[in-house]
């Protein structure tokens, strides 16, 4: 029955340090999560001040240290504006594209297939 019975304390033992073990590994996780949250909000927190910090230079003088970086966002800004540019003249074309397609149900774009080109969704009937 001695047998039996030191089976069973080392099968406690075994599983109280398993138990311990994983307790340990589940710690560290929520810490390395923890952290990780941490530098993504220390990382968002800084683009707002560089994002407001450039908006505040945009107009009148640039400090010469950032003067490369104020011009890419300025140039950035600029494609931006063409690109919306086009983009309208494009959906304007699609809408004079007329009785040629069928006007999908989700993103309102004129096409003659099956499926959508543009957003995936079924044409209908």
């Amino acid at each position: 029955m001695s047998f039996f019975d030191e089976l069973t304390q080392k099968a406690k033992v075994v599983a109280a340090t398993a138990s311990e073990k994983a307790r340990e590994a589940a710690d560290s996780a929520k810490i390395s999560a923890s952290i990780i949250a941490e530098k993504r909000e220390l990382d968002k927190n800084y683009r707002a001040i560089g994002q407001w910090y450039a908006c505040e230079h945009l107009e009148g003088e640039v400090p010469e240290a950032i003067a490369d970086v104020i011009a890419a966002v300025k140039a950035s800004q600029e494609k931006i504006t063409q690109l919306q540019a086009l983009r309208e003249v494009k959906e304007a074309e699609e809408a004079a594209a007329g009785p040629d397609g069928k006007v999908c149900p989700v993103c309102g774009k004129i096409s003659d297939t099956k499926f959508c080109p543009h957003c995936g969704a079924p044409m209908g009937e």
